[in-house]
């Protein structure tokens, strides 16, 4: 159209020069008008009347070029908010997965975690657009998750045993067991500690004598204890960790209790606090730390997003002859979960291994120096949504070093079942560095053991899990793996045997003779989000392999 109106314009003014120009003195000027006019006309009829391929590729070089123009500027644009997205993401935690979770769940994803940043009060990252990050998010990610495999094989030498038992507790809340402990498992190998968070008590249980069972009210929320004699009396004591609340939220209400000789010399007398005003404690563990005799303490306090950290908790005896109790803080971030001790790097002093979830995932060995502790990272998940549920220290292949057993499967975050959940060796090369061995998808797996369930010399695993009803989704319960036995049937290599199916329930586990019939029996706590029947507080598996023969 350009073309047209520019050719009407020029022939516009050749009329108006031919008549301004008419005396033949003027010829010379006329010639040179006309011939300005038709080179200029000329070629814009050719463009429009001539032959129309030369200009359909001039036309479509500069479409192509528009085209590419475009491409560049959008590829710019896309690795532009790709690095903003992993500045701004990756200035906290790792730089969340794509597929880590389904299309439709990344916008209140995205929006949880700009949340959490303006919540946290820092100002030193730029956020980038949020409508930008859950489209960048959702353009990369999966319509719905991969289905976990949990293929089972087909027989299996062990059978078991279901026994419920449940202790008459005045108080009419669901039970949520959280921990279990042995009492003294060299002299009792069937007497327990059992930490029931709803119901606020701590339950001294033999297995066999359930009838017997004392119960401790003791905090609000115990979460995990630990048998250890802190007065060195003779007599052991109960320490507990206290949340302070169910609910996940940030609060100083979290504490540690000490029940001298465990309640039974005093007995109904109130426990003494060792730490309080902290965020919710989830686990603690005794070792002598300072090497002077005494039992100290490590302390997970899980907290939420502003709360958390770890402390060491050194017991002293001041000029009176009384305990004090002294708190070093080693670690502030927020999500440690367990704090087993043992004496990782074989120098004669006691350290500790730390699980710390929410969005930092990862497990560290805190080495115990003389000028402190030294933290040295065993493993990183790949994802902060990771769901890191567990871990216990075992020289699992018995060559002389502790190995890592590890549990991926919290869904209380997203409620989501996801396919990388399950079981993870890291395995211990001598020199500190661990190799990730993936041994089973498990959903919601929350605890597992190593034992040699079937006596034949080498380590088995065996793993509970727990999935809240809200994670169903129209799963059908009888599909699901509520108790696993990871059979190694060769070095490193696994069959997994199903125990129990139906919905899970269970958070802690142990292993041991319980029965006294010289086999590994299973011991499970409930966590109920409804009425159960019969009503149970534990499950205990008793293996009946030796009573087959």
């Amino acid at each position: 159209m350009a073309q047209k109106q520019l050719i009407l314009l020029l022939f516009m003014l050749y009329s108006r020069s031919l008549a301004f120009i008419r005396g033949s003195e003027l010829f010379s000027i006329k010639f040179i008008v006309h011939a300005v006019i038709l080179v200029a006309v000329v070629p814009l009829c050719s463009g429009c009347t001539g032959d129309t391929k030369e200009s359909s590729t001039t036309v479509g070089n500069k479409q192509t070029s528009d085209v590419s123009h475009d491409s560049k500027v959008a590829a710019t644009a896309e690795l532009e908010l790709t690095q903003q997205i992993k500045v701004f993401c990756g200035g906290c935690h790792a730089v969340p997965l794509p597929d880590s979770f389904p299309k439709q769940a990344w916008h209140d994803e995205v929006r949880r975690g700009f949340g959490f940043y303006y919540e946290s009060g820092r100002k030193d990252l730029v956020p980038p657009l949020q409508a930008s990050v859950v489209a960048w998010y959702q353009q990369r990610a999966p319509e719905r998750l991969a289905e976990p495999e949990q293929t089972e094989a087909r027989t299996s030498q062990l059978d078991f045993q279901l026994r419920f038992i449940d202790v008459s507790i005045d108080s009419p809340n669901l039970t949520a067991v959280s921990a279990l402990r042995w009492a003294n498992l060299a002299l009792s190998p069937s007497r327990i500690w059992i930490s029931d968070m709803k119901r606020g008590v701590v339950v001294d249980c033999d297995l066999n004598e359930p009838a017997n069972a004392q119960s401790f009210r003791i905090g609000a929320n115990p979460a995990g204890t630990c048998s250890v004699d802190l007065d060195e009396n003779g007599s052991p004591d109960l320490v507990v960790a206290d949340l302070g609340g169910l609910t996940s939220e940030d609060h100083s209400r979290g504490q540690v209790l000490w029940l001298p000789d465990e309640g039974r010399k005093e007995s109904g007398s109130a426990p003494r606090i060792i730490l309080d005003s902290i965020g919710r404690a989830a686990d603690v563990q005794p070792a002598d730390f300072d090497n002077d005799g005494d039992q100290d303490l490590v302390v997970a306090e899980f907290g939420w997003h502003k709360t958390g950290g770890i402390h060491v908790v050194y017991n002293d005896l001041n000029a009176p002859g009384e305990r004090t109790f002294r708190d070093l803080k080693v670690d502030s971030r927020a999500g440690t979960i367990h704090v087993p001790v043992t004496d990782l790097d074989g120098d004669g002093r006691l350290d500790f291994v730390a699980l710390i979830s929410q969005e930092n995932e990862v497990i560290e060995a805190f080495l115990n120096r003389e000028s402190g502790f030294e933290k040295v990272q065993i493993y990183a998940a790949p994802d902060p949504s990771y769901g890191s549920s567990g871990i216990e220290l075992t020289d699992f292949d018995h060559d002389g070093d502790t190995d890592v057993l590890y549990t991926v499967g919290d869904t209380f975050d997203s409620y989501l079942i996801k396919p990388y959940h399950g079981i993870w060796l890291l395995r211990n090369d001598g020199q500190m560095k661990f190799e990730p061995q993936h041994i089973a998808a498990m959903p919601g797996v929350m605890r597992a053991v190593s034992a040699d369930l079937d006596g034949d010399g080498d380590n088995d695993i065996i793993a509970a899990a727990l999935l809240p009803l809200k994670s169903l989704r129209g799963t059908t319960p009888t599909e699901l793996q509520a108790l696993i036995w990871m059979e190694q049937t060769a070095a490193g290599q696994f069959e997994r045997h199903v125990i129990e199916r139906g919905l899970p329930i269970y958070v802690s586990l142990l292993v041991s003779d319980v029965d006294g019939d010289s086999d590994l029996d299973i011991v499970a706590g409930c966590y109920h989000e409804e009425r159960a029947d019969p009503p149970s507080l534990l499950h205990v598996y008793e293996n009946l392999r030796l009573r087959q023969k």
